[in-house]
């Protein structure tokens, strides 16, 4: 006899419905948790804003991360959902919050303000103690070769480069994979996760985005000064309607890379307002010029599109003219038209394009240096880890991702790496299996969009790193969740296996 199988959207009625009811105790023990974690968030709110406003002085440089570490802790212990929202607004606000920090104490090249965002991502590290035994599964295969690439580019690192600048650039590697892994192996509160992750997406692009219409507006003085004395030439000229906007991030990239992958989720998040959000977001990563970014959201977009249910395609299309309508009157105002045509222009002529011949030409150097080099010159030769080797203002970097890889961790650690990304996108574009939800199919289109930009900038440190292990670790955890969820309902009343009961309270409970 053939037990049907319940419609993917009443996952959690089938869990709440047949899993084993918590003590009162318990839930009461889960609120005071959550109560303790939400107390210490907004606690740490408001000595930030006071410090900020002169009453911290110089101590923020250290209590910031070391208060981002000790408040993503007691959320990671007492309220994981918290946690992830709060990681995730650490790495929202934190370069902003350096920049009024430096506005009123002096600009420093190697902020350790900066570490607040890498320290809170790191708590999850505790997950793979927890789950140390399920990473024998081929299922996280892929984190464990990056591990490995990484260590092998780490020792070369301390030896060609120096200890600390190998030891920053690890962390700034390696955090957003232990994030990754870590929402991976926390697949039985996907329904929690997923459920933060729509709300966060949706607001984090609200104010992110808002924020950056306004710094193209009228750029705060704090954001002015930073550009200069950071050398950040990228972003243009730091004055009214000529600057590339990066919001409260610290640069385009990163910000462009932001904003498309809160599109995609947000679009299939339950939020009604939603739209409002998507247009406000639409607008800002127009306002970034990032032509990568742009690309990468429609080639994102198609692959959710695709992996859609038919019934839903009608929905989307709907939801995409709204978000049009929304954002046309701000998008036709003469001086935006004319900033996004003028940069959109550039793609069918890029022989004229400066900035791609400069591209061009340093790629073709590097080349050349990497197939000389196949040991590769380890961690803390490119990114914030440079300013630590050589005491520069900014850090150097490469406008291609996989060069990047190759040039740190030369062609053995590279193609360990590239195997794991390789890996990670064919399972990606996989189909068939179990049923998917929306949040699912977007961390399908954030990974490959977010790929595909990795070929005109490295996207796999730092936040834009964060942004494709959060991807990865969403489609490897909601693909668990569902798999478990669709074997729980089709066996857990079959003759000679345990009671339902006990089947769903071992694979499904959170």
């Amino acid at each position: 006899m053939k037990i049907p199988v319940p419609p993917a959207d009443r996952t959690g009625r089938v869990i709440a419905s047949v899993g084993p009811r918590q003590p009162r105790l318990a839930g009461a023990r889960r609120d005071a948790g959550q109560t303790i974690a939400a107390l210490a968030v907004i606690g740490f709110v408001l000595y930030v804003a006071i410090a900020l406003a002169g009453g911290g002085g110089r101590a923020l440089t250290l209590t910031y991360p070391a208060g981002c570490a000790a408040v993503a802790a007691i959320c990671y212990l007492r309220s994981p959902s918290l946690y992830f929202g709060f990681t995730w607004w650490t790495w929202l606000l934190t370069p902003m919050i350096r920049r009024v920090f430096d506005l009123r104490y002096g600009f420093h090249a190697t902020s350790p303000l900066l570490l607040g965002p890498l320290l809170a991502t790191s708590i999850a590290i505790f997950t793979m103690v927890r789950y140390r035994r399920a990473l024998r599964s081929g299922t996280y295969a892929p984190f464990l070769a990056a591990f490995a690439a990484l260590l092998y580019a780490y020792l070369i690192g301390m030896i060609r480069q120096s200890f600390a600048a190998a030891t920053y650039d690890l962390l700034v590697w390696a955090a957003p994979i232990v994030f990754g892994l870590h929402l991976a192996l926390e697949w039985r509160r996907f329904p929690r996760i997923r459920d933060t992750l729509s709300a966060v997406a949706v607001w984090g692009m609200l104010v992110t985005g808002a924020y950056g219409i306004f710094q193209f507006v009228d750029p705060p003085m704090w954001d002015r000064v930073w550009v200069v004395s950071a050398e950040m030439y990228s972003v243009g000229i730091p004055a009214p309607f000529l600057i590339r906007v990066f919001s409260t991030v610290n640069a385009p990239g990163p910000f462009a890379t932001l904003l498309v992958c809160c599109f995609l989720f947000a679009l299939v998040s339950p939020q009604r307002w939603r739209y409002i959000a998507l247009a406000v977001g639409l607008v800002a990563l127009l306002l970034t010029k990032g032509r990568s970014a742009w690309g990468a959201l429609v080639l994102g977009g198609l692959v959710l599109h695709l992996r859609q249910p038919i019934r839903a395609i009608p929905r989307q299309w709907l939801a995409l003219m709204t978000i049009l309508l929304i954002a046309g009157p701000v998008i036709m105002q003469p001086r935006v038209l004319r900033l996004v045509s003028a940069r959109a222009g550039t793609i069918t002529q890029l022989g004229r394009d400066a900035s791609y011949q400069a591209r061009v030409g340093s790629t073709r150097q590097y080349v050349a240096r990497v197939l000389s080099d196949p040991v590769g010159a380890g961690l803390g030769l490119f990114g914030g880890a440079t300013k630590l080797r050589t005491g520069s203002a900014s850090g150097s970097a490469l406008d291609s991702g996989p060069l990047e890889v190759l040039g740190s961790m030369g062609w053995i650690g590279g193609s360990l790496y590239f195997m794991a990304l390789l890996s990670i996108l064919l399972s990606t574009l996989r189909r068939g299996g179990p049923r998917r939800d929306a949040i699912t199919d977007a961390a399908a289109g954030v990974v490959v969009a977010i790929l595909a930009s990795s070929l005109f900038g490295n996207v796999f440190t730092g936040f834009s790193g964060f942004l494709l292990w959060n991807g990865v670790g969403i489609l490897i955890g909601g693909r668990s969740y569902s798999f478990a969820v669709e074997m729980t309902a089709r066996y857990a009343n079959h003759p000679g296996l345990p009671d339902r009961t006990t089947v769903v309270a071992r694979h499904t409970a959170a």
